[in-house]
């Protein structure tokens, strides 16, 4: 506990590329972000949707790819970035002050992206992926209770 306290209070605080920030959110979550694309390398790269992808998005991580989601998916995360970029210009914040998106220019930036968005991808259900979370525990005392039966069976 000592140790995390005295890194915390010794660290410096980073600008890295977003100049009114304190911490650049970019590099802390570096594997959360979109790999970097040029433009040149999305579908379409000279229509409306992917200058509109490359202008505003780009303000705040790494250009993204249409195909990093499906279709609902971008409905949801375009939601999302459209709130976080509202609230970081009018208030500035972690990537300080960002370009604001015109509501036209938000239906054409989704409609580009679900045009060229990723087929269903394959995902496991919840319960599943819960059990594989929970499975070396079960191992674990499966074993453990294998061994004291047979520790007991042993000592009688």
């Amino acid at each position: 506990m000592l140790p995390l306290l005295l890194m915390l209070s010794l660290s410096n605080v980073a600008s890295a590329n977003h100049p009114n920030a304190e911490i650049d959110l970019c590099k802390i979550y570096q594997d959360k972000l979109p790999p970097g694309l040029t433009l040149e390398a999305l579908p379409e790269p000279t229509s409306q949707g992917a200058l509109i992808l490359n202008q505003y998005c780009t303000q705040c991580h790494n250009l993204p790819g249409p195909d990093r989601h499906t279709a609902t998916e971008w409905g949801d995360v375009t939601q999302k970035m459209f709130m976080l970029s509202e609230v970081s210009n009018r208030f500035g914040g972690w990537t300080s002050h960002v370009k604001k998106i015109s509501t036209e220019e938000q239906a054409t930036l989704l409609a580009y992206l679900q045009r060229h968005a990723a087929t269903e991808v394959f995902t496991l259900p919840l319960w599943f992926t819960r059990f594989l979370a929970l499975l070396p525990v079960l191992l674990l005392v499966g074993f453990g209770v294998s061994h004291g039966y047979r520790s007991l069976r042993g000592s009688r």
